[in-house]
């Protein structure tokens, strides 16, 4: 356990390693939660654990001036089981707190937030909790939301898939093949008939809604002799429609229950974790960030181009931004075309190229929220944005 002692001397490029060191797993950043909440207290911040009931989730605020606006800044501490911080959330969660640190430093009037968002990667019980808080109200009193992930290039403003992933269980008969095969009825069969059928859907859908579709079979039986009894497959489903979505996830539900029928096995469905949404995009506050990074020379697409882009993954910050304004902006640790979630990813989150990446992101994230908190205009533009943003569908 980290103490608050412990936890002094910590600058941003020191809490980055550390996080990258520590490389827990989803819904397991115990010892990486109770080190940000260190830091943080140990610079002003009001602190509580396990927020909303999650154990590794953390909320810190701290008031300056008459506090108001409300800005939060998400932090992301998961690591891959396996290979760990090769998504970089390490620099994720080191962004967030030092953002706050620096936002506290330069407000005059402003509640200054981290709220610590375990398991973005989907691999514990506590899967997307960014969902998990904005449908319980967690942002309902705060005004923006600030973000960070890094990639191959810096952008502002990128749109995202809407993703829901399924579970489905087949049930047969076992009986020995060659004694009795009559007496059988596969759930194998039933998962490669699945398998097969679901990847015919590919080609009779819409083209223009980012249509993903990724499956395996997790299970398929356990010795060749015998008639598999359980079967199972799973699949995430993907679009950047969210209705269209829906009707995604009935059609592949049809598919399976047909093949259950047809293979006369038995099936059982299970979503595994909530649905994250698309982007909710916000032109005003994408391009407030976005000036702030020319101005330190950094070559940052403009909007315009970042909006039309194919979106290349999903994320639980999604769902934030579809309840208040909010950005996550990309920002360059590795050469352009790196494989994320590899190796290559792995090493570029604690190279020389993240860390000076990661002291422009804490300014130009920090001198956003202040930037909000003084200039009344820049907020209602942002609000109006929110409000409207059906332009960018």
């Amino acid at each position: 356990m980290v103490s608050q002692e412990g936890a002094e001397g910590y600058d941003c490029w020191k809490l980055a390693l550390k996080i990258h060191e520590l490389s827990e797993a989803g819904s397991r950043e115990f010892e990486s939660s109770k080190l940000l909440a260190s830091v943080l207290r140990n610079h002003g911040f009001d602190v509580v654990e396990k927020f909303m009931g999650i154990p590794t989730a953390f909320r810190a605020k701290k008031v300056v001036g008459n506090g108001k606006p409300s800005i939060a800044f998400l932090a992301e501490y998961d690591a891959l089981p396996g290979i760990g911080h090769a998504c970089g959330h390490n620099l994720i969660a080191s962004s967030a707190v030092f953002s706050a640190i620096r936002a506290s430093e330069k407000v005059e009037n402003g509640t200054i937030e981290v709220i610590g968002t375990p398991d973005e990667e989907g691999s514990g019980e506590w899967a997307g909790s960014k969902i998990i808080m904005a449908d319980g109200g967690a942002f309902r009193n705060v005004d923006l939301v600030l973000g960070s992930h890094p990639g191959d290039q810096w952008n502002v403003g990128t749109q995202s898939l809407a993703v829901q992933d399924i579970e489905v269980t087949f049930r047969g008969r076992a009986a020995h093949e060659a004694a009795s095969p009559d007496s059988g009825r596969s759930a194998l069969d039933a998962a490669v008939l699945a398998y097969t059928a679901v990847n015919m859907l590919r080609q009779h859908v819409r083209r223009d809604v980012n249509f993903v579709m990724h499956g395996i079979i997790k299970e398929g039986g356990t010795a060749s002799n015998v008639t598999p009894e359980r079967a199972v497959i799973t699949y995430g489903i993907r679009s950047t429609d969210l209705e269209y979505h829906g009707k995604l996830v009935e059609r592949f539900l049809k598919i399976v229950e047909g093949c259950a029928m047809a293979t006369e096995t038995e099936l059982s469905v299970k979503k595994l974790g909530p649905l994250f949404s698309t982007t909710k995009l916000n032109r005003a506050l994408s391009n407030a960030v976005r000036e702030k990074l020319l101005r330190m020379g950094v070559e940052c697409p403009p909007t315009e181009e970042t909006f039309k882009e194919m979106p290349k993954g999903s994320t639980d910050f999604a769902n934030v931004t579809q309840v208040v304004p909010a950005l996550e902006v990309g920002f360059k640790i590795a050469a352009e075309g790196t494989p994320w979630h590899s190796r290559e990813s792995l090493e570029a989150a604690k190279s020389a190229t993240a860390k000076d990446a990661l002291l422009t992101v804490i300014e130009a994230l920090s001198d956003t929220a202040k930037e909000f908190a003084e200039n009344r205009d820049l907020r209602k533009r942002i609000a109006d944005d929110f409000k409207d943003d059906a332009r960018y569908k």
